[in-house]
């Protein structure tokens, strides 16, 4: 089993650590994710911030 690899929406380097937007289910329901300082520099407030490691998922 392998863990999702989340990205930073803003600069693309991989294990941002918060989420700063979940898109409505229209759209997907997907949780856009974020390095806090990219967030910051940006003005963009966090929603929630990671507390552990991603889980793996089931195949």
């Amino acid at each position: 089993m392998t863990a999702s690899v989340r990205h930073c929406t803003y600069c693309l380097l991989k294990e941002p650590d918060v989420c700063v937007r979940v898109q409505p289910p229209k759209q997907g329901g997907a949780h856009i994710y974020a390095h806090s300082n990219c967030a910051q520099s940006r003005g963009v407030r966090p929603l929630y911030r990671f507390t552990d490691e991603p889980a793996a998922r089931a195949q």
